[in-house]
């Protein structure tokens, strides 16, 4: 018979809660929660602390990923994008950093939620939060602290959670003989109201720790920065709204990016690229150029290349 708690030790490699155990929205939260290393910031917090800050900025894509910046526009969750480039950077030259190949570039506009002037490795999750690092929120140990003290659980310490439910699974005698996949059930069941316990709590201290820290996050989380780095800087605004569009020619130019595609799964055909990114904006705000084209557009509206 394969017992939860074999399982459970499989899963907690690399930190990393499986599927199996909880929803996606709830992992991903679950997560970062545990490792005590960050903060998530959301508009309605930061607008009690810095206010409604508007901004001008750019963000990367690929073609597969106009359609996710249309269904966030005008909403509260937030996008990475940056007005700071070192001319070696990929950014600089129109290509993404999640992407890869990026060619799409946005210019846009929103409300400020956090910006340096450096990229600080934010995530986003599910329900639209941003975690940020502590650290560059406080510039010290200001959360493991507050976590500390509202006695948070880390890593280990959930896992001891999740010892005790599956030990009082396998020990409840209405479970024996099932399949391992049923227990499952059970445990995930379990955990469901205590995930979600956990991370109000978390979310309730860290809302807290930020308003009661106001300075420091304005000092650290706010104001755009003179130095120059090697890569570029990191501006989260939300309420996005596109200006224009300017598209490298190679991506223009390519097959599927002007045709409908058809696929093997569905009747319909996919509809292009092209006809998705017209669909939000008019084509006569997109411009489709060379690299060194780009990096004209991009300088006319105020974007830097740093040396």
């Amino acid at each position: 018979m394969i017992k939860l708690m074999d399982l459970i030790n499989e899963r907690m490699y690399g930190k990393q809660l499986n599927d199996k155990w909880y929803p996606a929205h709830s992992r991903e939260a679950l997560s970062w929660s545990l490792t005590h290393d960050y903060v998530p910031i959301y508009p309605k917090t930061m607008e009690t602390i810095i206010g409604k800050v508007p901004i001008d900025a750019f963000h990367v894509t690929d073609p597969n990923h106009i359609k996710t910046l249309k269904d966030i526009i005008g909403k509260k969750k937030s996008i990475s994008t940056f007005n700071a480039a070192n001319k070696s950077s990929q950014l600089a030259k129109g290509r993404g950093v999640q992407t890869g190949s990026g060619g799409v570039i946005f210019h846009v506009s929103g409300l400020l939620l956090a910006q340096k002037g450096m990229d600080f490795d934010t995530v986003p999750d599910l329900k639209g939060r941003r975690w940020v690092k502590g650290y560059h929120i406080f510039g010290d140990d200001t959360l493991r602290g507050a976590l500390k003290r509202a006695k948070l659980p880390d890593y280990s310490e959930w896992k001891d959670i999740e010892y005790e439910i599956s030990d009082a699974i396998e020990d409840d005698p209405k479970y024996d003989d099932l399949p391992y996949t049923k227990r499952i059930e059970a445990v995930k069941k379990a955990l469901g109201p205590i995930t979600a316990k956990h991370l109000k709590k978390y979310i309730d201290t860290t809302n807290k720790l930020l308003k009661s820290n106001k300075k420091k996050v304005v000092a650290n989380l706010t104001k755009s920065s003179n130095e120059t780095n090697s890569w570029w800087n990191e501006i989260l605004i939300y309420n996005v709204k596109v200006k224009d569009v300017f598209v490298l020619k190679r991506v223009w130019e390519d097959y599927y990016f002007q045709n409908d595609s058809q696929s093997s799964t569905i009747d319909e055909p996919e509809e292009s690229y092209k006809k998705t990114l017209l669909s939000y904006v008019d084509e006569k705000d997109i411009t489709v150029g060379t690299p060194a084209q780009f990096r004209k557009w991009y300088t006319a509206r105020k974007g830097e290349i740093t040396v």
